[in-house]
């Protein structure tokens, strides 16, 4: 009896070019990473690599295949998914008609070509069943073959005495899968930049957490846990992520006391490094992560930036930095966020008019000291944050106002 099976073919692309060792910690770590997604399908299959792939075994139709398929493709290091039928054949004859039968009905009519990949030793070439494999479905009813533009592809992948046979191929991320390169903190503010750099930051390996510094109260926090649901959902597997949201309204107080209008911004964005900076060591994180991009508003000047980061001795990650608007929007909208955050109000959290694009450091430094915001307090606001489960996330939980806010997902 001939055993055939619908399987999802994964491609990975960087992880390929590691050395053994970090290849095969990373090929684990995906294959981790792609059950806990297809997990929330209700699915547990069989997971394996091999020559280079990696194949999710075994479904009984294509429909559920599809689905596993779509569901793999969010999952950051994969390149692309397809679903598959798999053959066992015994020689180049047995290959090429259980290949037309699969692909008959549906190349009926159609433009088409026959694409193959061959892994193992053969005594035929992959040119040989592409060649066997057009003419049989040309005379099962194919309409012409057209290798430059056809309306349809017949893709083979042969691995020893096995075949794939699928039709499919579904773009994923690419990159690294999420945890091989440490744990980060990314600042959310609920616009459409800080979720897009998360997302890049996932997508170099880092397992990605989260803090939002309340400064709007109720529609603030509500409008970013829901731009940080609606990316953890879809693209965020292999790990727990977890928004932190710490109310920083009385450093704005005294900010807007004590500091010339030009500086307020600057002086808040100094605050929110080393609040950030003190969560990242406390959740053993090794990097902050911002949306900055380089010269996009007053506060994002290169001089700024030095001043600002100056505050903090942690690495601070910038994945925007060269990118323009249009880009960053055209992210935000493939990533799933921009939705979302085009909904959340923009907050002007000391009501500056305008900011400069040259602090002098000495004059921030002088302005803190007026300021005073000690160690112990950003100890304590960071002890009283509310901490969620972006992925359960169905629950009520409190502000640190006491406002009740409900989340549901």
């Amino acid at each position: 009896m001939i055993y055939s099976k619908w399987n999802v073919l994964v491609r990975y692309g960087e992880i390929s070019l590691k050395g053994p060792r970090s290849r095969h910690r990373m090929e684990n770590k995906l294959i981790d990473n792609i059950q806990d997604a297809i997990s929330s399908l209700g699915h547990r299959l069989r997971i394996f690599s091999s020559h280079g792939r990696i194949w999710i075994c075994c479904v009984d139709s294509e429909d559920i295949a599809l689905k596993i398929a779509e569901r793999s493709a969010y999952v950051m290091g994969i390149v692309s998914v397809s679903p598959s039928y798999l053959i066992k054949f015994e020689n180049l004859e047995d290959l090429s008609l259980k290949a037309r039968d699969f692909f008959r009905d549906r190349v009926r009519d159609k433009k088409f070509a026959v694409r193959v990949h061959r892994v193992g030793t053969h005594s035929f070439t992959s040119k040989d069943v592409e060649k066997i494999v057009g003419r049989l479905l040309l005379e099962s009813g194919g309409g012409r073959v057209d290798l430059e533009n056809p309306e349809y592809i017949a893709f083979i992948e042969i691995r020893d005495s096995s075949a794939y046979l699928f039709d499919k191929i579904i773009k994923g991320p690419g990159g690294l899968p999420i945890g091989v390169e440490g744990r980060v903190l990314a600042l959310i503010s609920g616009g459409i930049d800080s979720p897009v750099a998360a997302w890049y930051a996932m997508k170099r390996g880092c397992e990605v957490h989260m803090v939002l510094f309340n400064i709007g109260g109720d529609e603030h926090v509500r409008g970013g846990v829901m731009v940080a649901k609606a990316l953890v959902d879809r693209w965020a597997y292999g790990y727990r992520p977890k928004m932190y949201i710490v109310d920083i309204r009385p450093i704005i107080s005294r900010i807007a006391l004590y500091a010339p209008e030009e500086y307020m911004v600057i002086l808040l964005r100094r605050y929110m490094s080393r609040l950030a900076e003190y969560l990242a060591r406390k959740i053993d994180a090794l990097a902050i992560v911002t949306g900055e991009s380089l010269g996009q508003v007053a506060s994002q000047t290169l001089s700024n930036i030095y001043v600002i980061e100056e505050a903090v001795t942690i690495p601070i990650l910038r994945p925007l930095i060269g990118f323009d608007k249009d880009e960053i929007v055209r992210m935000a909208r493939f990533i799933g966020t921009y939705e979302y955050s085009i909904k959340v109000p923009e907050f002007c959290p000391i009501g500056a008019r305008v900011t400069t694009t040259r602090a002098i450091l000495d004059k921030v430094k002088e302005i803190e000291n007026r300021i005073g915001v000690s160690d112990t307090e950003i100890e304590e606001l960071i002890s009283n944050a509310t901490e969620i489960d972006l992925k359960s996330f169905s629950m009520d939980f409190k502000d640190i106002s006491g406002h009740s806010i409900s989340c549901k997902g």
